[in-house]
């Protein structure tokens, strides 16, 4: 089971986007709900998620954080089916309106937020898992994917040793330390000399 908001359709349009927010990690998808109200004067409806093993959603199985920790595809394979089945059960239930013939309007604008990257990009990573006919279902309503914020980890690169990680500080030992050290990084302000350059970067803890 998934938990997610809706907006809702937009009242008198027939080729409104909507917009499908996967939030990041440490954080649930009530970080966007003060959109909720914006989207529709610009014709777009938003469904927020909150992902696996947050606030309303099924949690993981002992069974898949272990294929998740040992790195086993076989994780991002199931996330794929999951985000699949989603949206094309989400389309048909709510007969969201089909991408337009200039790709310009309707379906689903789908996007990532740092972490939450990971999840919609399982679908381009491991089509070959979902079943064709919902793979021609999806082509009429996928219109893009938005990659806001995504961290190297979810392109597989490693992460460069000059910089420092909130959840590996040996002095944050207990998960919920590490998770409330990240949440305090990642909602400060810090004065970089050089935000383009990692030698430019301030990689302060506080």
């Amino acid at each position: 089971e998934l938990f997610f908001t809706d907006s809702g359709r937009v009242e008198g349009s027939d080729d409104y986007t909507t917009l499908v927010i996967y939030h990041g990690s440490a954080f649930t998808g009530h970080t966007f709900h003060r959109l909720l109200p914006l989207g529709a004067k610009d014709n777009v409806r938003l469904v927020i998620l909150n992902r696996r093993d947050y606030a309303g959603s099924t949690k993981y199985t002992d069974e898949e954080l272990a294929d998740l920790n040992a790195g086993d595809k076989a994780f991002m394979e199931r996330l794929a089916l999951e985000v699949a089945n989603f949206l094309v059960w989400f389309a048909e239930t709510e007969n969201v309106p089909s991408v337009t013939p200039d790709r310009k309007k309707g379906g689903f604008s789908v996007m990532g937020w740092s972490m939450g990257n990971a999840t919609p990009l399982a679908v381009f990573g491991h089509p070959e898992v979902i079943p064709k006919e919902t793979l021609a279902k999806l082509e009429l309503h996928f219109r893009q994917l938005i990659l806001y914020d995504p961290p190297h980890l979810v392109f597989g690169y490693h992460q460069p040793p000059e910089i420092y990680d909130p959840f590996t500080d040996p002095d944050f030992p207990t998960p919920e330390a590490a998770f409330n050290n990240f949440r305090y990084r990642v909602s400060t302000y810090y004065n970089h000399s050089d935000p383009y350059s990692l030698s430019g970067l301030d990689f302060s803890k506080r």
